[in-house]
């Protein structure tokens, strides 16, 4: 399908004036949004939290330095003080006891765990990343409701500028029936079917006002501020951003989706989880430097230093199975991921194709109520001239006046739903953004004509 294609169910006859300084434009209003969304700053949070976790993760890789210190009585009557043996001139001393003080500081540098501290050093990016992404996904999502938000609103308007001009024509038609009869030249039925249809034409008007009033509590749910029609303005919608077939559709969004990105970072995520249980099966080796001093500690009278620097192992022989355990459990749960990730593809792919789908279908709604209009309004314009002559009656005058309301109302359907539906090939693969939008700028008068030279 080419572009040039898509530009048929674009081709708004809708006359929506150009936005003026300081209007509620969708960019505007979107910026806005994404930036206040309590979902959205909820996973701003998130990814700050995970680059802390990545900072907290590297400390791993740094010397520990420990300070331990006492100070306090002590009372000591050792053997060797009762008997002399080691004392000065080998006599018998009294017990110990009075002040006593110690100090030890120790710098204790991790040479190597079994590469527990590299595997949870690449998880704690990975979930960084992981963050990230799911902000990109939720904010996308946030603004694709608000694109649809925003364009509903759109649509009740024009609705309603619709059915008000759908009950102004009537009203005509009755004023017309109504000069007749009085000049005798008409019947009273046609005055009634005239009446009949005003009450129609009205019925359809209140409906229509009350699902603008419903698209405007939504607006304001969603934007957290009123509506402001006057001001609002219809984006272009996005040609060149859109894909040239289904399958380069599918391609992108298997790409560069926020969803299948997640899945791909948390494959990852559960490898390295795995390569944690795995380092229990080997030894630790750290690098120890410790310097100790004590004044009247455990009996022995006077001041001690000591400075040691040593190499220590530690290997955990047996401990009940669990670290063969843990290592399965992360088997298990990388196993999950990946098919969780499989799961998501296949979701995405549906997306695409529905979005795609949905695109496609409307825009060839789009190009048939096009020339529906057109040929309503002829008959319409017909059956007027043909009354005006006395060769047809109010009845088919009023049908005529029906068909084209309606074909218009359902070529104005179709065009906002294509648009919408623009948007969200747009969210499943993964490539909605302000700037995409704000690259298009908004509509300002009547597109119809330039849109369709280009066929």
């Amino acid at each position: 399908m080419q572009r040039t294609s898509f530009a048929v169910y674009f081709g708004m006859a809708i006359c929506f004036a150009s936005a003026p300084a300081g209007a509620a434009s969708l960019v505007e209003e979107l910026r806005l949004l994404v930036d206040t969304n309590p979902q959205v700053q909820a996973g701003h949070k998130n990814v700050l939290a995970a680059t802390e976790g990545v900072d907290e993760a590297f400390g791993d890789y740094l010397p520990n330095l420990d300070l331990r210190a006492d100070y306090g009585y002590g009372y000591n009557d050792l053997r060797a003080r009762r008997t002399g043996q080691g004392q000065p001139g080998g006599q018998p001393t009294d017990a110990f006891e009075g002040s006593r003080e110690s100090a030890t500081l120790t710098l204790t540098q991790k040479l190597w765990d079994g590469g527990a501290r590299e595997a949870t050093y690449e998880t704690a990016k990975l979930q960084r990343d992981a963050a990230g992404t799911s902000l990109e996904a939720t904010r996308q999502q946030v603004m694709l409701e608000g694109i649809a938000t925003y364009m509903n609103v759109l649509r009740q308007v024009r609705l309603l500028e619709l059915s008000r001009q759908n009950e102004a024509n009537i009203m005509t038609q009755l004023s017309l029936e109504n000069e007749r009869v009085e000049r005798g030249s008409g019947i009273a039925v046609d005055v009634l079917q005239a009446k009949s249809r005003l009450q129609v034409a009205k019925e359809r008007r209140v409906a229509v006002e009350g699902a603008l009033k419903e698209a405007q509590a939504r607006y304001m749910q969603i934007f957290g501020n009123a509506a402001d029609v006057g001001s609002m303005a219809r984006p272009r919608p996005p040609l060149d951003a859109l894909p040239q077939s289904l399958d380069e559709a599918i391609e992108i969004a298997q790409r560069d989706n926020p969803a299948v990105e997640s899945g791909a970072k948390q494959i990852a995520i559960a490898n390295e989880r795995r390569n944690v249980a795995e380092a229990g099966y080997y030894p630790r080796f750290d690098f120890e430097l410790s310097g100790n001093y004590e004044n009247d500690v455990d009996g022995v009278e006077g001041v001690r230093r000591d400075v040691t620097a040593l190499l220590r192992a530690n290997w955990n022989i047996f401990n009940g199975f669990a670290t063969r355990a843990a290592v399965a459990r992360t088997a298990f749960e990388h196993a999950a991921a990946q098919e969780s990730q499989s799961h998501t593809r296949r979701r995405v792919t549906e997306q695409t194709r529905v979005a795609w789908e949905a695109l496609d279908t409307a825009r060839q709604r789009v190009a048939l109520l096009q020339n529906a209009v057109n040929i309503a309004e002829e008959v319409y314009s017909a059956r007027q001239r043909l009354r005006e002559a006395g060769k047809d009656t109010a009845l088919n005058v009023l049908d005529a006046e029906n068909e084209t309301f309606t074909a218009r109302i359902n070529y104005v359907s179709a065009l906002f739903d294509a648009q919408i539906a623009s948007y969200q090939v747009l969210a499943a693969m993964g490539k909605l953004s302000l700037e995409v939008i704000e690259a298009y700028g908004t509509t300002a008068g009547n597109e119809a004509a330039p849109v369709l030279a280009k066929q």
